[in-house]
């Protein structure tokens, strides 16, 4: 692909990854602040005396968030013991789309830096010394003709789109065992 094409291409993978992954972590984290506010109980004095500064620090974001209320409102609520539950998998789903948007991130940075890489020869093109005869050519022509190297491809990040979800999920769940709410 050429140098414009590179360009356009790995500043809309930065910026969709960034917002992807942005929208998708707030989602996560109210959904979980939601939960942890739903789903722990205080049947007995030991259980009040651990829950009740996790619901106080719930209700804490939630009030000095307003800004964000949207993600409130339409953050769905997992459920870990009904996994046949609409919004537990809307919740997967929206996990998932944090290492989505750090994979499309990644990506776009890779392909960043061989722009970056590139720049220098097309500086060097433009104040090279015309040869007579030969017509000089525009910074344009230029960026057009130079070729970038390709990327790695955004499915071949095996580690930010298989790894990292598991093991999060891994540490997730077993938080989530070990404050008794699974």
């Amino acid at each position: 692909m050429n140098y414009t094409r590179a360009q356009l291409k790995y500043r809309l993978q930065i910026g969709a990854g960034t917002l992807m992954f942005t929208g998708a972590l707030i989602s996560t984290v109210f959904s979980t602040l939601k939960m942890l506010h739903w789903r722990l109980d205080s049947y007995t004095a030991m259980a009040s005396t651990i829950n009740r500064p996790i619901q106080q620090f719930t209700l804490m974001v939630s009030e000095n968030t307003r800004a964000l209320d949207w993600f409130w409102d339409n953050s769905p609520t997992p459920d870990f013991l009904r996994l046949s539950n609409a919004s537990h998998w809307k919740f997967l789903l929206i996990y998932l789309l944090i290492f989505v948007g750090a994979a499309l991130f990644a990506s776009g940075r890779t392909l960043m830096r061989k722009v970056e890489a590139v720049e220098p020869l097309i500086e060097a093109q433009l104040n090279a010394p015309v040869e007579d005869g030969v017509p000089a050519r525009t910074l344009q022509q230029l960026e057009d003709s130079t070729l970038v190297e390709a990327a790695p491809s955004f499915f071949s990040q095996t580690r930010l789109l298989v790894v990292w979800p598991l093991g999060g999920a891994a540490v997730y769940l077993g938080l989530l065992w070990m404050l008794r709410i699974i």
